[in-house]
């Protein structure tokens, strides 16, 4: 890899429908993709040389406190060119941001954890066309703007991560052209009230596709009225709760899409 450098017990269960994939950080067998949690940068860079090595591409990556990484990767045989780093400061995710942008790719999946000041980034680039724009450092307040900014511009959040302390939460996302339907955003929501938001939403057709948890225990979420009919959607998972979780799923079918954790609390969502 190019490398610079929670947890309660199982969860409040907001599943959708649950039906197909995949095991995690020990147990390994699907061919179609793989996926881990909870492992140190060495150990991510040694799982991204074998991954790669055996033709898988990463589609999210997660970094939480204790620069602990979490990704699922895929074998499906796409010839899109990828990269995936970790390990970086600000300054150099923006350096990285600039090349990779020169290069003709974008962020497809971005990560941050640590305080405002200090934060460490881990990201997947594409190559690939199309409006976008990613920012990162935003207050709740300048998260929303963005939001707002995207909607105006037909752009949909399609990455979201939540960093800093629990009394100044950063938000980090990218904004790419929406081809999903329409589209929702939360943020700030306890755990009480995103399990609201999931049943709200799920009656009106809208499902979660993005989930992060933030310092200070809220979920924010991106919402999609995609038609999807197998999937499912955990929060408030310990590490372990998250393993179990991930067991029970792989066994109907279902593989991670997205896996995000914080302060030892783990969100993901399962299609």
């Amino acid at each position: 890899m190019r490398a610079t450098a929670k947890i309660t017990t199982i969860a409040a269960v907001l599943a959708g429908v649950t039906v197909p994939l995949a095991p995690s950080a020990g147990a390994q067998a699907a061919p179609a993709w793989f996926a881990y949690h909870g492992v140190g940068a060495a150990d991510s860079t040694k799982r991204f040389h074998q991954l790669r090595d055996q033709g898988y591409r990463p589609i999210t990556v997660n970094v939480t406190d204790g620069r602990r990484y979490a990704a699922v990767w895929v074998k499906d045989g796409s010839p899109v060119g990828w990269s995936m780093w970790q390990g970086m400061s600000a300054a150099s995710f923006q350096k990285r941001f600039d090349a990779e942008l020169k290069a003709g790719s974008q962020p497809v999946s971005v990560s941050a954890t640590g305080p405002a000041g200090s934060p460490v980034f881990a990201a997947v680039f594409e190559k690939r066309g199309g409006r976008f724009f990613a920012k990162s450092n935003l207050t709740p307040a300048g998260f929303a703007a963005a939001n707002k900014k995207a909607v105006s511009e037909g752009l949909a959040l399609t990455s979201v991560d939540a960093y800093g302390t629990p009394g100044d939460v950063r938000y980090v996302g990218v904004w790419s052209v929406n081809t999903g339907g329409s589209w929702y955003y939360t943020y700030g929501k306890s755990r009480q009230q995103h399990e609201a938001e999931f049943y709200a939403k799920k009656a009106k057709g809208f499902r979660p596709v993005r989930v992060a948890v933030a310092p200070d225990g809220t979920y924010a979420a991106v919402w999609r009225k995609d038609g999807a009919k197998s999937w499912a959607h955990y929060v408030d998972m310990s590490s372990s709760g998250y393993q179990r979780r991930f067991n029970a799923l792989k066994a109907k079918g279902l593989a991670p899409v997205q896996v995000n954790a914080e302060n030892g609390t783990y969100a993901a969502i399962w299609e």
